[in-house]
């Protein structure tokens, strides 16, 4: 389920577990040595190779207690307007942590270029809190209709990237087909990071 957990399988770990060609074991790692690893539990396990998967859990304890009530931090993520800005809270801007799209790099760009015009007072179109507000609120009951329920779910963009950058550069003014005249091109090919050049980069 793409918009459940969003992950990319690759099943070549475990076809090696399952023909025996490698072994592995979960744990806590106490020391390391040349050889491999001591567990928090005193075993010494032979290691090839160690993976370090910690795991990551958002925390907004860096905000005041009055900034986190306004941002009205739900059990399904953090609901923003365009995935960044809180209305209920003045100059202050997510860019990249409220925001999963296929290709993250692209869309944090994208997303740093609207702030600055944002904030700037450049773009071609904006709304006030209220507005913004509102459309929080229709945005969090679309994704909450459809979407799996999940830790993340206020953040999802994923297969709507596309049209998550169009409305970004149209409110910017700029072009949001960046294909040229090549309609073709437009209508058929994927869209890359390099296609964002003048608004992100180069």
């Amino acid at each position: 389920d793409f918009y459940g957990f969003a992950q990319v399988l690759d099943y070549g770990l475990r076809d090696k577990v399952a023909s025996g060609a490698i072994t592995w074991e979960v744990g806590e790692a106490a020391s390391y040595s040349a050889k491999g690893v001591t567990t928090k539990a005193g075993a010494e396990v032979p290691a090839d190779v160690v993976i370090f998967g910690t795991g990551f859990g958002k925390d907004y304890s860096v905000f005041d207690a009055d900034t986190q009530k306004a941002l009205d931090i739900q059990p399904d993520g953090l609901y923003l307007y365009r995935q960044m800005i809180p209305p209920g809270v003045s100059n202050l801007a997510f860019v990249g942590s409220e925001l999963a799209t296929i290709s993250n790099v692209s869309s944090y760009g994208v997303q740093a270029a609207w702030v600055s015009k944002l904030w700037l007072g450049e773009l071609k179109s904006t709304k006030d809190a209220a507005a913004m507000t509102a459309e929080v609120e229709e945005v969090k009951a679309w994704k909450r209709k459809w979407m799996p329920e999940t830790a993340s779910r206020a953040s999802l963009v994923l297969l709507h990237q596309i049209h998550f950058h169009d409305q970004l550069l149209r409110e910017m003014g700029l072009p949001h087909r960046r294909k040229g005249w090549n309609v073709l091109a437009e209508l058929f090919m994927p869209y890359w990071s390099s296609d964002y050049n003048g608004v992100v980069g180069k």
